[in-house]
């Protein structure tokens, strides 16, 4: 048999395993490839630590002024929600709340046997509402929906 001939026989019969292994390789290291760009990235379990919001607490202040007269009622509702009751026996009358809350709202409404009253609600020294009565039994609402 000549050098040619054998050569061509080798061939013959190592050719398509010789496929099937190089078509294997290129199979598998695809497949390794395509799982490891699908892997989801490490999981964080506790996340990191983070600087706490930067807030300015808020002030809330009420206040009723004019004339009493032989007396009045004043009720208001607190930032928290709560209403509370007040005999007034003389003006101005105010009252102040602070709060770590984002939102505050608030009213209050007066009546008093004098001749003239007023309300007024400030958010951190702004005015927010004001309103005045001038007449007998007079009363006023003032009130902030959210500041």
């Amino acid at each position: 048999m000549s050098p040619r001939s054998r050569g061509r026989t080798i061939l013959a019969r190592v050719w398509l395993p010789l496929v099937v292994v190089v078509a294997l390789a290129v199979g598998g290291l695809g497949m390794y490839k395509a799982h490891q760009s699908s892997q989801p990235g490490p999981v964080m379990a506790v996340p990191p630590p983070q600087a706490p919001e930067e807030f300015t607490p808020k002030h809330m202040t009420y206040e009723l002024f004019g004339d009493v007269g032989s007396g009045g009622m004043l009720s208001y509702i607190d930032i928290n929600g709560y209403p509370h009751e007040v005999n007034l026996t003389d003006l101005p009358w105010s009252h102040v709340e602070t709060t770590n809350l984002s939102v505050v709202s608030g009213s209050i409404s007066a009546q008093v046997h004098g001749g003239e009253l007023g309300c007024r609600m400030l958010v951190d020294d702004v005015v927010r509402d004001e309103h005045t009565a001038t007449r007998q039994d007079a009363d006023v609402t003032c009130r902030v929906k959210s500041a």
